[in-house]
């Protein structure tokens, strides 16, 4: 089985278009600190965007995103990293 892209993705990316699972298509950069968000559309664990880490000597700029189920675990993504939120 093979799975083809989606027809003009950046076009949905940048419109906000709605996807599978009446899930949202966005960039990372573009929700609001403390807004929840799932990295895949068809995933179970979320995440929440925390504060924006500048590009430095030690790494590049990404933004810091919490578990909700676990406050412990926390990764850091790329601004331009593709999410899916809940289309309210």
């Amino acid at each position: 089985m093979t799975t083809k892209p989606l027809p003009n993705l950046l076009l949905h990316i940048y419109e906000g278009n709605l996807l599978e699972n009446g899930l949202k298509v966005i960039e990372l950069r573009k929700l609001k600190e403390g807004e929840y968000f799932k990295r895949k559309s068809d995933a179970k664990k979320e995440y929440i965007r925390g504060h924006y880490n500048r590009k430095d000597s030690f790494g590049a700029a990404s933004f810091s995103c919490t578990d909700s189920d676990d406050i412990g675990r926390c990764i850091e993504l790329k601004p331009s990293t593709i999410v899916y939120v809940e289309a309210y």
